[in-house]
């Protein structure tokens, strides 16, 4: 089987993948980071592989085949459009885009360009996950009615300004909604439902962000989606109250399905009693251990519950068949516009907003021009708000800030 030759733009996450391309068939053979300390850790480490600080000359690099795009969370669709325009496949980290104009950009990019486009989701693919995903779709728990993901990532002044060195770092710019992959991806992709209209409402409260430079003062943006199938769910973004962690439940017409909290790795079970479990061995409630079906011992490596494996797996699987992945540019687009149209809906009092089909022209044609962004230029200047109501971190915030950060 011949070896993918990947690149990986943003050296610090894009380590994390190194054994897991091999084990998949690939070989990362090149490496762009602005950080030259990032580099000289990458040619000490891995001295074959390729280490560029210009994206041009990253991209130009002979043989190249696909890129991972790990660099900062809000400007990935410009590069991954770069990289398509070239023919390159492309595996976006996270968020496809961050502003409307963003999406249908990237969108008519992977159709004339015809390159593999998808996006690196991993939480869909923790075992606990793919669980669920198996249960819905083996048909016993009936139709979708109703669904929930968390996604909860809780940390302390010191390790946020960790997180975001510097007072124009993303991380510090972020809304609440923005980060919603990994509580809306798992749940899509257990049921196959697309969303279609979203409304969101922010829990302000910036008490916990105290030492910090972080300019929401939101502690989590809780958005609810219809879908396309006339269910409802109900997802959170990334949140920053307590208990830190992931959680999902299926509410379907015959049953429940649900994760447990504080046990990533099982899952709880219910079915109603006039629509009895397919085994006897199944009671009212059911919680068991999940069990990868398939690639156990590859996937119990990686990162993420093992999803970081499955990205790179199934990535590498469409490149090879020319298939379009699960996770293509019109799913990834949709979740991006849930995040981004969820924020307008919180600043404008809950306002609902349908969510476009980038399939469509006459959706693309509405947002093609639509760049506003949260996230600041380099003079800290700023299209929309990040927080739901005025917020700014006090000089003496900033001055800890600056303390931590010896700068």
């Amino acid at each position: 089987m011949k070896k993918i030759k990947l690149g990986v733009f943003g050296g610090g996450r894009g380590s994390a993948f190194i054994d897991i391309v091999n084990d998949c068939g690939g070989e990362v053979v090149a490496i762009c980071d602005k950080n030259e300390n990032t580099l000289s850790h990458w040619k000490s480490k891995c001295p074959s592989i390729a280490c560029y600080n210009n994206f041009d000359d990253f991209i130009e690099h002979e043989g190249l085949e696909a890129v991972l795009l790990s660099n900062y969370f809000h400007q990935h669709a410009p590069f991954a459009v770069r990289c398509l325009e070239k023919g390159i496949h492309v595996l976006s980290e996270c968020a496809s885009n961050c502003t409307m104009g963003e999406g249908v950009a990237l969108c008519r990019a992977v159709e004339k360009s015809g390159a593999i486009y998808s996006l690196l989701e991993n939480y869909p693919q923790m075992c606990a996950n793919q669980e669920l995903e198996r249960l819905y779709k083996g048909g016993t728990l009936g139709e979708l009615a109703y669904a929930e993901g968390e996604y909860v990532h809780t940390v302390s002044p010191e390790e946020k300004n960790s997180l975001a060195p510097g007072e124009l770092h993303w991380r510090n710019w972020t809304p609440r909604s923005y980060y919603i992959t990994h509580s809306l991806a798992p749940l899509m992709q257990m049921t196959d439902a697309m969303p279609v209209r979203v409304t969101g409402m922010a829990s302000f409260n910036p008490t916990h962000l105290k030492g910090t430079a972080f300019r929401s003062g939101d502690s989590g943006a809780i958005m609810l989606c219809q879908t396309d199938t006339g269910a409802v769910m109900r997802v959170t973004g990334c949140a920053g109250f307590e208990p830190h962690g992931n959680w999902y439940r299926l509410s379907c017409t015959k049953g429940s399905a649900e994760t447990v909290r504080g046990d990533e790795e099982s899952v709880r079970l219910c079915y109603s009693h006039w629509a009895p479990p397919p085994s006897d061995d199944v009671g009212h409630w059911n919680t068991y251990k999940a069990q990868w079906q398939s690639h156990g011992d590859l996937a119990a490596k990686g990162g993420h519950g093992g999803g970081d494996f499955w990205v790179i797996f199934n990535f590498f699987n469409a490149i090879r068949e020319n298939k379009q992945p699960y996770w293509d540019v019109y799913r990834a687009t949709a979740m991006a516009s849930v995040a981004i149209l969820g924020w307008r809906s919180i600043l404008e009092g809950s306002k609902p907003y349908d969510i476009p089909d980038f399939r469509k022209e006459e959706d693309r044609v509405k947002y093609e021009n639509d760049f506003l962004s949260p996230f600041p230029d380099e003079n800290g200047n700023v299209d929309i708000p990040c927080s739901s109501r005025p917020y700014a971190p006090s000089e003496e915030d900033l001055a800890a800030a600056h303390k931590q950060w010896g700068f």
